[in-house]
């Protein structure tokens, strides 16, 4: 068992002598809660307090619109056979479109891609773009909202509905992929809190949710659902859809919050588990009845968040890699590349193993160490390479300038410029 070093508690970080408020944790906040900053905006972001700054990303996520329809997001099967058949334009636009909020946006995108891969579906398993572009408008919709009722809708999403078979859900055959995952993925963890009768009778009070022959959202068939009495977590009852949430939440809310807060923690913390930080988050998660708003702002605002030991212990996502190069080196592109840049973040972000969107199965990106292989290492260099060579050969001035916009143009000294680019790259302090 790896016993995690950083002793750093809830409480709002002040910043101290040995602890400052500098670019190194600015980096930190916008690496963590975002995909980068632009150098030039750095300065603008120390003039805050921490818990300013959290604020501000808080507040622009919560009053940021939601990607808007890009056209078909509402089409049906005849729609997409009327356009040419051919689907796999249309969703690979989608990740297009996702690779541009990415650049574009920080905290609200960030965590739509971190609930992406908790709520996951696979697109190619039911392959409908206009069912992923609504997935994905859930998501954002749903990431600063309170986490019981995101739980509710995302049940209810016509990708997750087709995903884990809950449209083939009904009283004479119950199917009990879903209700199996609410429990082992979405809520508990697996073996925690529940049981195979439970997962059973679960299934039966999800009854009643059916496709319509032509792709259009799934609705609600009374004649399909399971009118019997069903015994949940040892409740008896006619249960239904809105139940089986309810009875989850009341009889398991501590289980609930300490999963989710242990995996929010470890996404956005550490793999090394403080797991006495957990219980008390989780005990204010609780308190503050599944609101992901204040759990975020007491998590992202502590003096625990900013110690040293958070940084530099967590390997970047082929998502975070690729974005973080584009974004915060934010060099001039050779003509007609910005035109090709998303396919090629899309393209190259699948080939590393995330392709967005699209998760290697229902348990999602297990994520950290599991990005690197001897597969993968020789091609984050390789791409990563090819993005800045591309910069360089357009314009090799501009390389200089960042360095000079870094370490200052009076600088002189070899040892001091290569300090001040590590610390601002790599986020580590020599």
């Amino acid at each position: 068992m790896v016993v995690s070093c950083n002793n750093g508690t809830l409480s709002a970080y002040v910043p101290t002598d040995d602890n400052p408020w500098d670019i190194s944790k600015v980096l930190l906040v916008y690496r963590r809660l975002g995909f980068g900053i632009k150098h030039s905006d750095i300065a603008s972001k120390l003039s805050l307090t921490p818990s300013e700054l959290i604020d501000e990303l808080i507040d622009n996520a919560k009053n940021l619109p939601l990607t808007p329809d890009p056209g078909w997001a509402h089409w049906t099967n005849t729609d997409f056979r009327n356009a040419g058949g051919n689907r796999g334009p249309f969703y690979r636009n989608h990740q297009k479109i996702v690779f541009q909020d990415f650049l574009n946006n920080d905290m609200r995108d960030r965590l739509t891609l971190f609930w992406s891969n908790h709520f996951v579906t696979e697109y190619y398993m039911y392959n409908h773009p206009a069912y992923t572009f609504r997935y994905y408008n859930n998501l954002q919709s749903n990431v600063l909202g309170n986490f019981k009722n995101f739980v509710s809708v995302m049940g209810l999403d016509d990708a997750m509905l087709m995903y884990l078979n809950g449209y083939e859900n009904r009283n004479n055959a119950p199917n009990e992929n879903y209700a199996r995952e609410l429990y082992e993925l979405f809520t508990l963890g697996e073996g925690n809190g529940y049981t195979q009768d439970d997962i059973t009778e679960t299934a039966r009070a999800l009854t009643g949710y059916n496709n319509r022959q032509d792709g259009g959202p799934i609705y609600f068939n009374p004649n399909r659902f399971d009118n019997g009495e069903k015994t949940i977590f040892g409740r008896k009852g006619n249960w239904n859809y809105d139940d089986v949430i309810n009875i989850l939440f009341e009889e398991k809310s501590d289980l609930i919050s300490k999963f989710i807060v242990r995996k929010l923690y470890k996404h956005f913390v550490s793999p090394d588990v403080n797991e006495a930080i957990v219980d008390e988050l989780a005990l204010y998660f609780v308190n503050n009845n599944f609101e992901l708003e204040p759990l975020y702002s007491k998590l992202f605002k502590s003096e625990h968040f900013f110690n040293s030991y958070s940084s530099n212990v967590l390997i970047k996502s082929p998502v975070d890699l690729m974005v973080f190069i584009e974004k915060e080196f934010d060099f001039e592109k050779p003509d007609n590349f910005s035109d090709n840049l998303n396919n090629y973040l899309r393209s190259r972000c699948s080939d590393m193993g995330q392709e967005i969107l699209n998760p290697v199965d229902v348990a999602g990106w297990q994520e950290n160490h599991d990005w690197i292989s001897t597969g993968t290492l020789p091609m984050r260099w390789e791409f990563s390479d090819y993005l800045l060579s591309r910069y360089w050969i357009k314009n090799k001035e501009q390389f200089r300038n960042y360095a000079i916009s870094i370490v200052g143009i009076e600088e002189t000294n070899p040892v001091e410029i290569v300090k001040k680019l590590i610390n601002t790259c790599f986020v580590i302090i020599i």
